[in-house]
């Protein structure tokens, strides 16, 4: 075991050799850990639940108390790394990824928070006069409260206009994404990419993380999100430039049978304001027209029309006559559409 193949696991922000995790979270496939500088880490030993090791990290640095932790906005309130390649049988980090015939993917998650929080000064007790400038910026904000009614009433201007302002926005619309009403998701997701397309043109990488951990919301079970899937279609639509990378994610999830449905509306979403992502995958798509869920055939024909698949007139025609529904979001509602009805466009374009 040398240098090359082995690290002793440090914290990314102090610098300092951490312990191994051994603090049980609410979720029982992950253990957590505290850093003498602070910080706090998740261990996520499949590496494929970065989604819940944040959560949890996150949760855990505020003490469990997990309505305090939604009102945190990272880079504000917090700070995030991940160490990857962690092996939590050795509490080894392996650079390489392999050790004694293993392949090693786990990974920690690290959350810090800033010092002074204004949600922790009273916990912690920060001096009034920091307390007053904290209470001074904030007022200039959109409240969580103020948020939520503008889009219940779908009023998008004000929100928008605080773009890259408030350093809470981006957080109160995330927590909408989890609202049970879909019409709530949908409306939330359109201002979150509205207001990351603003975001995105001083702060690309900031946006770019929240397109990471809303991925991770899709692919983890435990966190996930209703309307991840909406928020990442309309945050690529409005700086398709800079985040059209992440279409090839999207579109591995194709292979999922409970996730293909959103995935292809995702992909036609996408389509409206660049078809040419796509545009060479439509023999691909071909057999998404003989799926049994009528939501995978409804957005298939959508996702054809989009990006001009005239060769495959025929094939779509053959929906005609399929009056099953789906649900299509389109200027603050959601209206219902039989396939049949979405063929009858299709017929008219190709």
């Amino acid at each position: 075991m040398t240098k090359e193949l082995i690290q002793i696991p440090v914290c990314p922000f102090c610098g300092q050799e951490i312990e191994r995790p051994g603090i049980s979270g609410d979720d029982p496939d992950i253990v957590l850990g505290r850093c003498k500088c602070g910080a706090v880490y998740a261990c996520d030993e499949s590496g494929k639940n970065l989604g819940t090791a944040f959560v949890e990290a996150l949760v855990f640095a505020c003490n469990n108390d997990w309505n305090k932790a939604w009102e945190l906005s990272e880079d504000r309130d917090f700070i995030t790394d991940v160490v990857e390649n962690y092996d939590p049988v050795n509490h080894f980090v392996v650079p390489g990824g392999f050790f004694d015939k293993r392949r090693i993917v786990g990974a920690l998650y690290f959350v810090r928070l800033h010092e002074p929080t204004t949600i922790y000064e009273e916990k912690f007790g920060f001096s009034e006069q920091k307390k007053s400038v904290a209470d001074s910026v904030s007022t200039a904000e959109l409240s969580k409260q103020k948020v939520e009614e503008l889009i219940s009433s779908y009023q998008l201007t004000p929100i928008i206009k605080r773009a890259g302002k408030d350093k809470r926005l981006i957080q109160y619309l995330q927590r909408l994404l989890y609202s049970p009403d879909p019409l709530i998701r949908a409306r939330a997701a359109e201002a979150l990419g509205k207001v990351c397309g603003v975001i995105s043109r001083n702060e690309p990488k900031k946006v770019g993380r929240l397109i990471q951990t809303l991925l991770y919301s899709i692919v983890d079970s435990a966190a996930f999100s209703l309307g991840a899937f909406e928020a990442i279609a309309e945050i690529i639509c409005n700086a398709p430039k800079l985040y059209e990378k992440y279409v090839p994610y999207i579109w591995q999830l194709l292979a999922e049978k409970s996730r293909r449905a959103k995935a292809i509306m995702v992909l036609s979403k996408i389509s409206e304001v660049r078809p040419d992502l796509l545009r060479g995958k439509a023999f691909y798509l071909l057999k998404f027209l003989d799926d049994k869920d009528p939501e995978v055939r409804g957005y298939t024909v959508l996702l054809l029309q989009r990006i001009g698949a005239s060769e495959l007139k025929e094939d779509i025609a053959k929906l005609k006559g399929d009056m099953n529904k789906i649900p299509l979001y389109e200027n603050g509602e959601i209206k219902m559409s039989t396939i049949d009805e979405l063929v009858s466009s299709a017929m008219k374009v190709l």
